[in-house]
């Protein structure tokens, strides 16, 4: 047998033959995290828009979502950037943070997508699940 033909035979072996436990296995998930106090800490930041060193009524807005912990160890940070003109906002990407129950919620939307991304963390961090879901019942459901 040649070099090429011993290798390629290798290499269907080891695609066959994989490990099919580290593929399915779920991630360890610590129970000891069910017990802390989180809370949102909510960061609001404005910057008006110029136009020949004028300030218009066009705002850039970035909301910064932090989940704290009791200690003050910050476990998330998320941002969410957007635009206002007077009482309409505009935004590319809706990203928002709530805590529902024991595990923290994390919707995802893009504009002029009909799909959005919820991700689900337990207190300490760590992804539980990810889903996709439509973007209206989500932005619905998770608007400030």
């Amino acid at each position: 047998m040649s070099l090429i033909q011993r290798n390629a035979l290798l290499c269907i072996f080891i695609l066959i033959f994989q490990n099919t436990e580290a593929k399915n296995a779920q991630p360890k998930i610590k129970d000891h995290c069910l017990e802390e106090n989180i809370k949102i800490v909510t960061e609001l930041k404005l910057r008006y828009k110029y136009f020949f060193f004028r300030r218009t009524s066009h705002k850039k807005v970035k909301r910064i979502d932090k989940v704290v912990n009791q200690n003050g160890k910050v476990i998330m940070k998320i941002v969410m950037k957007s635009t206002e003109t007077n009482d309409y906002s505009w935004f590319r990407k809706f990203h928002r943070v709530v805590i529902i129950g024991e595990e923290i919620h994390e919707a995802t939307i893009l504009v002029n997508k009909e799909k959005g991304k919820l991700t689900i963390y337990n207190f300490c961090g760590e992804k539980i699940k990810e889903q996709n879901l439509k973007a209206e019942e989500l932005y619905e459901k998770y608007r400030f």
